[in-house]
């Protein structure tokens, strides 16, 4: 019993706690989603809805590649109920096992004591918390690439051992269904094995045949993302530049000195890292359009671990000159494992990147602004408030359909989406039809119907003798702009959500009204 509570134990266990209660604290306190976890919700509202048909019905908007996350949602809404909170739980549990996962890798890569730190690093940094407390599956691709990695570099060193190739096929097999960003990790695990395990017919056959089939499973969405600019020639390199050098600078720059000194003596297994990294980097700054950071969080788990390596190998070095002998057994001097956590430690504590007392609320725009927070449940309750909703006559145009669904229900008839009826941007292309009342209707989105001139503006106040319109986008039409600031009531402005500790991250958004009392 003594042997196995050891101080590294214990350390272990505080910070499997302490990661928990992190992600945990406050979670419940439902804060308004923002706007792609609406979408998360209403995803998994359709699943349950329709059950498994909505991979084949066309009449419906189904995102079958992010499949993952959205069945997770749809389970934990069927066993404890609808709310921001319940959304974002299955996440903040599985953020719980990044830090876990990071330190078993860090530990296979290198030792315990580099392990201990990788994990204190992961389990206190911000932006882990914070997109471990969201409702989208970016954890979970983080989580999916991390024992990816494990199990990959498990199979390169032990070829023969078929329980680390069906366990890669297995996290492959989830990763395609949870984000189109794991198919970098899956390029890069085909590439480095073909080459790792080239001498294994029966791997690289069955390497390119899955290689093959998930190719041909993604061509209609990389079709549909080439059509639409998705996807081209792009230079994201200042945005990313500006987040990853400005912003992370210091972490950045040690934990590629970390995987290169590590690189001198595990050429094989960090060669894996580096390509995986390289891909992903290339594909993030000049062939996928939409640039945000999140996009950087499963790169980020592997900086860690660099940057885990450089502190140990500095703190080492510094016992060696001292003349204190460092073990090598399995069982860590208390010295050794203490003077690399206390260092991290201290970085922790001055760090602006890392939380030393867990939060109620995170904060998506801590780094950078560049997600709309707005205090929702305010803008809604006026709408409910004074709007006569329970005798459906009353319009309600917003700028994001799946925020209108959350809030008033998949079946609500008086309901508009106001978006761009013309714009060749990726993120503000809106493909519509007509219904037999000659109204434009949004194709796969339950006819809702849509609002793109000022003509369908006069159209649905001529239907509707009150309503409301949601603007929060300076590029919407400039017509209807102009038409309700001059024509509808304001009932509402806001631009910051109180709780979001970025003094820069300003939202303006107003809500107006027609025939409101």
């Amino acid at each position: 019993m003594r042997k196995f509570i050891t101080l590294d134990f214990f350390i272990i266990f505080f910070l499997s706690i302490l990661a928990f209660i992190f992600r945990f604290k406050g979670l419940m306190d439902s804060h308004p989603f923002w706007v792609d976890e609406f979408s998360t919700a209403h995803q998994a509202n359709l699943l349950l809805t329709n059950g498994l048909s909505v991979f084949n019905n066309h009449q419906i908007h189904f995102e079958i590649d992010k499949f993952a996350p959205t069945f997770l949602v749809a389970i934990f809404f069927k066993l404890f109920g609808q709310s921001e909170g319940i959304a974002r739980l299955p996440f903040a549990i599985l953020g719980a096992f990044v830090p876990v996962s990071i330190f078993f890798l860090t530990k296979q890569l290198f030792n315990k004591h580099t392990a201990l730190v990788a994990y204190l690093l992961s389990t206190t940094s911000y932006f882990f918390i914070t997109w471990s407390r969201q409702a989208r599956g970016y954890v979970l691709l983080q989580l999916l690439v991390l024992l990816g990695t494990y199990v990959y570099l498990r199979l390169i060193k032990n070829p023969k051992n078929k329980s680390y190739f069906v366990s890669l096929l297995l996290i492959i097999f989830v990763g395609i269904f949870t984000h189109p960003l794991f198919y970098i990790f899956l390029a890069a695990v085909c590439l480095h094995g073909i080459f790792s395990l080239m001498r294994n017919r029966y791997y690289v056959t069955i390497i390119v045949s899955v290689l093959a089939v998930v190719s041909f499973a993604i061509f209609p969405k990389v079709s549909s993302l080439l059509n639409s600019g998705g996807l081209g020639l792009r230079n994201n390199l200042w945005y990313y530049h500006s987040f990853l050098w400005r912003e992370y600078g210091f972490i950045v720059y040690l934990g590629l000195l970390g995987l290169l000194l590590a690189f001198i003596k595990q050429r094989k297994n960090i060669s894996f890292i580096f390509l995986y990294i390289f891909l992903h980097l290339i594909f993030i700054n000049f062939i996928f359009s939409p640039v945000v950071t999140r996009y950087t969080l499963p790169i980020f788990s592997f900086l860690f671990i660099g940057f885990a390596y450089v502190i140990t190998y500095l703190t080492d070095h510094a016992l060696h000159d001292l003349k204190i002998k460092i073990p090598t057994t399995y069982n860590l001097s208390h010295a050794t494992i203490l003077l690399p956590l206390l260092f991290t430690l201290a970085l922790i504590i001055n760090g602006y990147k890392f939380d030393i007392k867990p939060n109620n609320f995170y904060s998506v725009n801590h780094d950078f602004r560049e997600i709309a927070l707005v205090d929702y449940h305010q803008v809604y309750n006026i709408i409910k408030e004074t709007g006569s909703i329970e005798e459906r006559q009353t319009a309600i145009i917003d700028t994001w359909g799946d925020r209108l669904n959350w809030y008033m229900g998949m079946n609500y008839q008086p309901a508009y989406f106001f978006r761009w009826l013309n714009s060749k941007d990726l993120m503000k292309g809106t493909p519509f039809g007509y219904n037999d009342a000659g109204e434009k209707i949004i194709l796969k989105r339950e006819s809702m119907r849509f609002i793109g001139e000022v003509s369908d503006l006069k159209q649905a106040m001529q239907t509707y003798p009150r309503g409301f319109i949601w603007i929060d986008d300076d590029t919407l039409p400039a017509d209807v702009v102009s038409y309700v600031k001059q024509n509808f009531k304001q009932e509402l402005y806001t631009d910051h959500y109180s709780l979001d500790d970025n003094p820069y991250s300003i939202w303006p958004a107003t809500l107006y009204s027609w025939g409101i009392k």
